[in-house]
């Protein structure tokens, strides 16, 4: 098994660094992967500085003495669960659900699962900013579409003996 795994990951590596170092369109994919990387990167900064002003303003905010500044005013805190959230409240939470989901990974049987569970909800609340009711909407929709396409490619519709025996060529059997 270590020697499949070892194999495995040496073959991958290997046409990785091929693909990378092809003389014909390695440049060309290298120049990508730094132009990705860049633009990833100014990216990140921009976040942050975002997150930053932000933090800055529910810091002026509480310093007023106003709490509802940080979860984004007293609607918010009526639904919680609708996304919506400022920059520095997602990056809370997304960095609180992490937290949760590398310290369940050191706990035992049920409460890991509890706080990985916890911990990925948050962290993909905080990532996305997308509420439940927006993930349960969204899965109906997509149940819904199965269903229909899943009807018009024949799937679900009960045949009857007699319209599966004509279907069958002769002298096979269902069975």
């Amino acid at each position: 098994m270590n020697t499949a795994c070892s194999f495995l990951t040496g073959a991958g590596l290997g046409a990785g660094l091929m693909y990378m170092l092809d003389p014909q369109m390695g440049g060309r994919r290298r120049a990508l992967a730094r132009d990705k990387m860049v633009r990833l990167s100014h990216e990140a900064q921009d976040a942050a500085c975002v997150v930053g002003k932000d933090f800055r303003n529910k810091a002026q905010g509480l310093a007023s003495g106003d709490l509802t500044t940080l979860v984004g005013g007293k609607r918010a805190l009526e639904h919680p669960f609708t996304g919506g959230w400022s920059p520095s409240g997602r990056a809370l939470m997304a960095g609180l659900g992490a937290g949760l989901f590398v310290y369940g990974l050191t706990r035992s049987a049920p409460m890991s699962c509890l706080l990985g569970t916890l911990g990925c909800v948050l962290a993909a609340e905080g990532i996305t900013n997308t509420g439940i009711d927006d993930i349960t909407e969204a899965a109906g929709e997509i149940t819904e579409r199965a269903k229909h396409l899943a009807g018009r490619a024949g799937f679900g519709k009960r045949k009857s003996r007699e319209q599966s025996a004509e279907m069958m060529p002769a002298g096979e059997f269902p069975f």
